[in-house]
């Protein structure tokens, strides 16, 4: 839940209205008389595959179709009773006023080779009497947001499918709407309330549209000018959030210096509500960065939002700002990380009871948090307990109709001081509005119902499977996630559901869902792996691949290496141990050379990969054909820096196992290897890993009961066939009763004995069964 300020996506609206949403359909425009006739609604035209281009960066509206005050504008009435469509330009007003109704032609714009690219400059007549023509700036708003209102109604749709002729009417309908907006300010002479709304809105639809942050920012600045000389105090505080987000894109330290002034200012007038939606906005470019300093700077701030909200008794602003704190202490990997990450959690539980109940959002979130701060450490009983917590939390969610399955927004109260009335209004709904019981409400982006309870069904899929690979609920949490994710544009979908939006956010929405789905791709895959069951981690390897290029997706960063390290894994169970060394050896698990200080969740997520890939290659190494010795000590003591002190418990007993079981030269001692075996069981069982225990047990029996008479032997082999079993790898349950069945013989237990062997046969073959060579 990075904030960043208003709703996305949203569909483009400023005032009078609910929080906007791109996921709700709604008709904002009062019924009221205008020059204008009603318009048609613009027809979604259906699309099919194809290429999409969109600017990045997308964030937030500004603006609405009510621009000012009812003297200054009266929106156009909605009648369906519509006379013969017929498409009118910006230059065409001051030419001429319409005789009849306006409407939108869409066979007429794809034609128009003027309007077919964004930066759309409007050509104007120097008609100077119509200058002062009443109805001028209404027809010209009003034809702006009915194009804007045109290009949302079509964005859903190619979102999902484009094709190039729906991206270039999008962006004909957005251009002619700004070439209305951009004849309003040059061409009429407005009101000065309605010139600033109209500067905010023509910014904002540069910023969330286009690439033009040069126009927006001369346009903001103007509009800061004219807010400062009539104190227009909200509108003031609207253009100079919005200049720092545009400042953001190509410098984000002057965006910074521009926010510290802001903060300022607004600290020594006492306008708390903007002194919450500036310093969020701070904390949030200064998380994204991942440097170390501006990590500090961030908690700095959020720590400043959480004592203001104590002292005006704003407690859910407390709560939103410690789970955003406890959720930058996850993204670090400092040593006392984890501390830091309690005791934001603990500060936002004193608030929880009462904010949960009336924000559902807040208190999802909470559990989330929790939960993951508990997969960090690595406590499974602690994972469950929390897991059990958060599923019982969330099944009250369900029914809660506050917090929508298409909703996007979350507004977070805050107490009304007596400055308030001159800070928020209606116009600056899209960061701050005013709620149904009169307060503030800090808007802020957040996961839909939809999208949230599959991000709980990938924890809970993640937490099962770390209990036990062979669960068959952690598969079934990942395959029910992945069908919450899975949208198809049908007639019966939700997807058909979303009346409006801005096309880059709801593209940028839509691979962010690309990329979750390649997540629960991956521990699906990882799953599998577990249980070696290498057909089916071809095809999900295949899949992953697919999704990537599906939804235009980068692999790179800790997405690249995790579905590098499921296709050399899942080389090496098939036995194509030179291609799994191609992947494991590639220099994108390359080991670090000095662990720095200043490293981001992401950046240790690829570090340890590095390590398990070097683990990996280790392992194949003691193959005969690519046995090196010598190599194998210089790996090791390589590794043992990274490996020794490793904040994750399962990398130490991995280490621990190598140690082990590598031959080096010279070669380990006796008492080193039981050492060694001894510290790799007490780590299997501190965090219950199955699969380590099973492979610890299993290489101890081996190591040191093989062809020995005596109970120990004995029950070291059945513990060890026991585990093989928990395990669900019918590789390991071969080799473990196999070993039993060689332990039976030598104690004279011949029909004992030969039960165990034809076990092991069938698991062997079994697992031979599910191999399938992957592709070169």
């Amino acid at each position: 839940m990075s904030y960043q300020g208003s709703p996305a996506p949203s569909n483009g609206y400023w005032n009078g209205q609910q929080p906007p949403t791109t996921y709700r359909p709604q008709e904002t425009r009062p019924h009221a008389q205008s020059p204008m006739q009603s318009p048609l609604p613009y027809p979604q035209t259906p699309v099919t595959g194809g290429a999409q281009h969109y600017s990045q960066h997308m964030q937030n509206p500004y603006g609405s179709k009510e621009y000012a005050q009812p003297e200054y504008y009266t929106p156009p009435a909605v009648q369906p009773q519509a006379v013969q469509p017929q498409f009118i330009t910006p230059a065409q007003i001051f030419q001429q006023p319409p005789s009849q109704a306006t409407h939108l032609n869409p066979s007429s714009l794809s034609r128009n080779p003027s309007m077919s690219s964004l930066k759309y400059s409007a050509n104007m007549g120097n008609s100077q009497s119509d200058m002062q023509s009443p109805d001028t700036a209404n027809l010209l708003l009003a034809l702006a947001e009915e194009y804007f209102e045109a290009a949302h109604a079509l964005a859903p749709a190619i979102s999902f499918s484009t094709t190039q002729a729906n991206i270039e009417t999008y962006d004909t309908l957005m251009a002619t709407g700004l070439g209305c907006l951009d004849a309003a300010l040059k061409r009429v002479k407005l009101a000065p309330r309605l010139e600033a709304n109209v500067r905010l809105r023509y910014a904002s639809i540069l910023f969330e549209e286009t690439d033009n942050s040069m126009e927006a920012e001369t346009t903001l600045s103007k509009g800061i000018g004219l807010c400062e000389r009539n104190h227009y105090f909200d509108l003031k505080y609207a253009m100079q959030y919005l200049l720092a987000q545009l400042l953001a894109r190509k410098n984000p330290k002057a965006a910074i210096k521009a926010l510290d002034g802001h903060i300022l200012e607004a600290e020594a007038y006492q306008h708390v509500s903007w002194v919450y939606a500036l310093r969020f906005l701070r904390a949030s470019y200064a998380a994204d960065s991942g440097n170390l300093v501006d990590t500090h700077v961030a908690v700095q701030n959020l720590q400043k939002i959480a004592d203001l909200a104590n002292k005006q008794g704003d407690r859910a602003i407390h709560l939103a700002a410690s789970l955003m704190e406890a959720m930058v202490h996850l993204k670090s990997s400092g040593q006392d990380a984890s501390e830091q990450v309690q005791r934001a959690i603990a500060a936002a539980q004193t608030h929880q009871l009462d904010v949960g109940h009336s924000i559902p959002q807040l208190d999802g979130l909470t559990h989330i948090i929790v939960i993951m701060a508990a997969i960090r450490q690595g406590n499974l009983t602690q994972m469950l307990t929390k897991l059990k917590d958060m599923q019982g939390t969330m099944d009250q969610l369900i029914n809660d109709h506050s917090w929508g399955n298409l909703s996007d927004v979350v507004a977070i109260p805050i107490n009304r001081t007596p400055k308030s009335s001159q800070t928020v209004s209606h116009e600056t709904r899209a960061v701050l509005g005013i709620g149904e019981d009169g307060r503030d409400n800090l808007m802020m982006s957040f996961l839909n119902k939809r999208d949230a309870f599959a991000i709980t069904y990938l924890i809970c899929g993640i937490v099962l499977l770390h209990k036990n690979p062979n669960e068959p609920k952690s598969v079934k949490y990942l395959n029910t996630g992945l069908e919450l994710l899975i949208i198809e544009p049908t007639e019966d979908s939700t997807a058909t559901k979303i009346k409006l939006g801005i096309l880059p956010e709801l593209a940028v929405k839509h691979q962010w869902r690309g990329h979750i789905l390649c997540y629960f791709r991956l521990y699906t895959g990882f799953a599998a792996a577990a249980r070696a069951d290498w057909k089916v981690v071809q095809q999900i390897v295949d899949e992953i691949k697919s999704t990537a290029k599906k939804f235009e997706i980068p692999l790179s960063g800790p997405l690249e290496c995790l579905a590098m390290y499921l296709t050399g894994i899942c080389h090496q169970g098939t036995g194509n141990l030179d291609a799994a060394l191609r992947v494991f050896q590639d220099q994108r698990f390359n080991l670090p050379t000095a662990k720095s200080l200043n490293t981001s969740s992401a950046d240790q997520v690829e570090r340890d990969f590095a390590v398990l890939a070097a683990l990996n290659t280790l392992w194949i190494l003691q193959d005969p054909h690519h046995l090196n010795e010598e190599n194998n000590k210089a790996m090791l003591n390589r590794l043992e820096p990274l490996c020794s002190k490793h904040p994750n418990k399962d990398i130490q007993t991995a280490f621990n196992l190598a140690m082990a079981t590598v031959k080096t030269n010279p070669a380990a001692q006796l008492f080193e290897i039981k050492k060694y075996l001894g510290t790799a069981l007490n780590g299997a069982q501190a965090t219950a890993n199955t699969q380590f225990l099973c492979i610890t047990l299993n290489v101890m029996c081996s190591r040191f009961f093989s062809n020995v008479v005596g109970s120990q032997a004995e029950k070291s082999a059945q513990a060890a066939s026991v585990q093989a079993m928990k395990s669900g790898n019918n590789l390991w349950r071969s080799v473990a009763d196999g070993m039993l069945s060689k332990c039976y013989e030598v104690q004279g237990k011949t029909s004992e004995a030969q039960i165990s062997l034809t076990n092991a046969r069938q698991f062997s073959q079994t697992a031979f069964s599910q191999i399938t060579t992957p592709e070169r």
